[in-house]
Order: structure tokens, then sequence, then C-alpha cells
């Protein structure tokens, strides 16, 4: 098989091009032809978790998460029903979409706001119930 008959053109890179730039180059190659850049997922195991795959609305997955929710993480962090513990109250929240907060269980946060990774201890249906129940008290007034 002749090699260089598939090997893209680079006559338009400078000559003393490094591997940092090479990378960059192709980078925003990518970007530019397909109108965004696509990263491979980082854990391919959890890769398909971008969709619920329940119904978050559903009663019984609600009461799964919140059995959980009470278990693991109201007594140290989130508090009861998710208000009054040392991180913020979940109550009345709107703004914690069902994948971010998915992904927030799962891998956890770093910074300010640091929390533990969760996806090592829970099945994916299992934060999602806990995502299910997070969803219902955002739906819940604020007392």
């Amino acid at each position: 098989m002749n090699r260089k008959r598939f090997a893209p053109s680079l006559t338009i890179l400078p000559p003393r091009i490094g591997r940092q730039s090479l990378i960059a180059f192709c980078l925003t190659l990518a970007m530019s032809t397909s109108g965004f850049a696509v990263a491979p997922p980082a854990d391919p195991v959890r890769a398909s978790a971008t969709r619920p795959p329940l119904d978050l609305r559903d009663p019984a997955r609600i009461e799964a998460g919140r059995k959980r929710f009470a278990k693991t993480c109201a007594g140290y962090c989130h508090g009861h029903e998710g208000v009054g513990g040392r991180a913020p109250d979940f109550k009345g929240r709107t703004d914690l979409g069902p994948q971010l907060t998915f992904d927030t269980i799962s891998k956890g946060r770093t910074g300010a706001d640091v929390m533990p990774p969760w996806g090592d201890a829970f099945s994916e249906e299992q934060i999602w119930e806990l995502v299910a129940y997070l969803q219902y008290l955002g739906r819940q007034p604020i007392e």
C-alpha cells in the first residue's frame, strides 16, 4: 500500500513545526470543517448516559432516589430533603439539568464546591434515580 497517497498535505504548515503546534493545527482544522469539535468521552462505560434511560417524573424512581439520598447524601453534605446542609440547597433549583446532575454525581466536583465521585459506588440506574429525586426537589417551592 502506498502510504503517501493517503497522507494529508501539510505544505501549508511552516517547515519547523512542533508537535504541540501540529495538534493545535489539527484541532483548528477539525473545528473549522465540522463546525464543532467532539471530544471522546472521558469514560466510555458511562458514555451511554447521555439521555435519562428512565422517566424522571416516575414516583417510584423519585422515591428510590429519595431513599438513597437520605442514606448517603443528606446527613453530612446536603441536608434532609436537600435543604440546610453544607452544600447548596436543592429545593426550587431549576438550573440543574438532568445531564449536569448525573455527571456531577457520577464524576464528582473539585474546587470550592468539592464533591466526591459516586460513579463507582452507584449504578447508572441508581444515579438516575438520584437525579429524578433532585429534579423533583427542584420543582418544590422554597420554604
